[in-house]
């Protein structure tokens, strides 16, 4: 074979591997249409923020809801930790991101029509929440309000807290602050239990319930237990009850039992009540629970060893009989 024979014959190696690619694409275009429409990575599926479902209330207050391209969060920073944020270029968090799936706008096969998400209704209770709190005693720490009964959480807040609108601006801020606003401390922080940490049988509390909090184990650091809000009141709704905690709206009801034994919580004239100081190094905080059934709240303060005005904000946040 010749150089010119040659030469000819790269030339057409060269023109099939150039229309190897065209061909390639026009069958990933028809053969694998559907797959390429619905795949979460297609860059051209970015969600139509317009059709994203609203977040509501117990009551049917709007907690989140969509103008345009943006997200509008009516309650501000008061729901913050509920709601979490949306944005394109921070992603999300909160109940926009544990429920993405659910709010996003739903796309039919060919990855074209879409339709409006799903509006998601909480178990939160707009009135109870800004009674949490207004009667909080500090700057710092969490707090939630359970409906034992129903095994719901009607109210639960965390300082400091954010504004979900601002996210873009204040990103920087919040990432450098050493309070931490984005921590959703009721559920996600832990803090040393001090006498607390004999109370109850942590060991068979679940490392993820199957509902926005998603704790781990209680962690034993240098002898001290840390342990949340969340996971305290989680203890108390199963010493006399089978339902779970949840953030989710439901009709569902279970009278919850009182147990035999409620120690250490101790009965006084308003119901069942407990308080203590939790130390680990500099850290203090003064926790507190107060059982009205079939409410309970479980507060924490940080960097206070006022128990007595924690258990006092505690009883405070109550419904009244």
């Amino acid at each position: 074979m010749n150089f010119d024979e040659r030469l000819i014959r790269v030339k057409w190696i060269f023109l099939l591997l150039l229309l190897a690619v065209p061909l390639r694409l026009f069958a990933l275009q028809f053969g694998w249409r559907q797959q390429l429409n619905t795949d979460p990575h297609n860059s051209r599926l970015a969600e139509k923020v317009a059709l994203r479902g609203r977040v509501l209330d117990r009551g049917g207050q709007l907690l989140a809801f969509s103008r345009g391209s943006r997200r509008v969060y009516p309650q501000a920073a008061l729901a913050s930790h509920w709601t979490g944020f949306y944005s394109l270029d921070r992603g999300v968090a909160g109940v926009e991101r544990w429920k993405n799936e659910l709010l996003r706008e739903r796309r039919e096969e060919d990855g074209v029509t879409s339709r409006p998400g799903h509006d998601l209704r909480l178990s939160l209770e707009m009135p109870r929440q800004r009674r949490l709190d207004r009667t909080f005693p500090g700057d710092q720490g969490g707090a939630l309000l359970v409906d034992l009964d129903r095994g719901q959480v009607l109210a639960a807040i965390s300082k400091p807290d954010f504004q979900p609108s601002r996210v873009g601006v204040d990103w920087r801020g919040w990432q450098n602050d050493p309070k931490a606003p984005l921590l959703n401390r009721p559920f996600l922080g832990l803090f040393p239990a001090g006498p607390l940490a004999d109370a109850w049988p942590w060991g068979q509390l679940p490392a993820r319930p199957v509902s926005l909090m998603d704790w781990s184990l209680p962690q034993p650091v240098r002898g001290q237990l840390l342990i949340s809000p969340a996971q305290v009141a989680y203890s108390v709704l199963k010493s006399g009850s089978a339902l779970p905690l949840s953030q989710l709206y439901s009709d569902h009801f279970l009278g919850w039992r009182k147990p035999a034994s409620l120690a250490p919580l101790q009965k006084c004239a308003q119901g069942w009540q407990w308080s203590g100081v939790g130390r680990l190094d500099k850290q203090v905080v003064s926790w507190a629970i107060a059982l009205r059934p079939p409410y309970l709240v479980v507060l924490v303060v940080e960097n206070s060893d006022r128990q007595d005005i924690a258990l006092k904000a505690a009883w405070q946040s109550l419904p009244t009989p």
